[in-house]
C-alpha cells in the first residue's frame, strides 16, 4: 500500500471516530436497501414459480369436464356423480308416479389419438341401465366436436306389492357432439340416435312383449359444466328424448308405440 492509499485509509477511520453513530446508520441503511431489493427479487422468482403452478392447477382444474368434446391427455381419468330426474309422459304413467329419480354416475377416461372412452350407469332399482362407449373429438379453437357411439345394457324390477315383472334390453346410442369453451365454463350440445336392438318384458314366468332391432327415436342434449364454490365444478343439464320407448318406462307396459316426449334434468358435482 503506498503512502497515498494509506492517507486515504487513515482519513476514512478518522471520519467514523468522529461520528461513529452516523457512520453505523449509513452502513445499516445501505444494508436494508440491499436486503430489501434481495427480497424483493426472491420474491418476485417464488410468485412467479409459484403461479404458473397455480396457473397450470387452474388450467387442470378448468379442464374437468365429462361432456365437452376435446380433445384429452391420454390416461386422464374425469367423473361425475349426481342425480338424474326424468319426467315421464303422462300418456303412459299416471301424474302422481310420472317423476322417476335416479343416481347419475359418469366416467371419462382418455385414449392417444383423441380418443377416449366412456362409461355411466343409471341407478334406480325399478330400473338401472349402463352404458359404455367411445368418442373421438377435435377441437379448433375454443370449440370442440365429437362423435361417438355407446351401447346400454338396461334392467329394472317391479317385485313388490304384489307384482312380479321384470325386464331388461340393449340399446344403442350413436351420437354427434359440439361444444364451446367460455374459458372456466364448457357448454356441450348432443344429439342422439336411440337404436334398441332387443328388450323384453316379464310378469312371472309369463313374456310379455319383445321387441328387437329398430329405431326408437332420437335424443338431444344441453350440458353446462363450471365452477361453483372453491374447487368444487358442477354440471347442470337438461336431456330431451322424442322416442316410443325409454327403459326407465318399461313397467309401464305401454300398448302403443307412439313417439312421446321424455325430459330429465341433470345434476352433479365433477370429480
Amino acid at each position: 500500500m503506498n503512502d497515498e492509499e494509506m492517507n486515504v485509509l487513515l482519513g476514512y477511520i478518522q471520519r467514523v471516530m468522529r461520528n461513529p453513530c452516523r457512520h453505523i446508520r449509513h452502513s445499516l441503511d445501505a444494508a436494508a436497501v440491499r436486503g430489501v431489493i434481495l427480497l424483493l427479487f426472491l420474491l418476485s422468482i417464488h410468485g412467479t414459480v409459484h403461479g404458473q403452478e397455480g396457473m397450470r392447477e387452474q388450467e387442470v382444474q378448468r379442464r374437468r369436464s365429462v361432456s365437452f368434446p376435446a380433445p384429452r391427455a391420454a390416461w386422464d381419468l374425469r367423473g361425475a356423480v349426481g342425480l338424474r330426474l326424468l319426467t315421464l309422459p303422462q300418456d303412459i304413467v299416471e301424474e302422481e308416479i310420472n317423476k322417476a329419480p335416479s343416481l347419475d354416475l359418469g366416467a371419462m377416461y382418455g385414449l392417444p389419438l383423441q380418443w377416449e372412452l366412456r362409461g355411466s350407469a343409471v341407478l334406480q332399482y325399478v330400473t338401472n341401465e349402463f352404458r359404455l362407449g367411445a368418442r373421438w373429438t377435435h377441437a379448433i379453437g375454443p370449440v370442440g366436436f365429437g362423435a361417438g357411439y355407446d351401447v346400454g345394457l338396461w334392467f329394472g324390477f317391479v317385485d313388490f306389492e304384489g307384482f312380479d315383472n321384470r325386464g331388461n334390453g340393449w340399446t344403442h346410442y350413436p351420437s354427434l357432439s359440439a361444444g364451446y369453451d367460455f374459458g372456466d365454463v364448457y357448454l356441450t350440445f348432443q344429439g342422439e340416435v336411440i337404436w334398441m336392438q332387443a328388450m323384453r318384458t316379464f310378469a312371472g314366468e309369463n313374456e310379455l312383449r319383445t321387441t328387437r332391432n329398430r329405431i326408437a327415436g332420437t335424443a338431444v342434449s344441453a350440458v353446462l359444466e363450471q365452477p361453483f364454490w372453491g374447487t368444487t365444478q358442477v354440471l347442470f343439464g337438461v336431456r330431451l328424448s322424442f322416442t316410443d320407448f325409454h327403459p326407465q318406462s318399461w313397467f309401464a307396459f305401454s300398448t302403443f308405440e307412439r313417439k312421446l316426449l321424455f325430459s330429465e334434468l341433470l345434476l352433479g358435482v365433477l370429480l
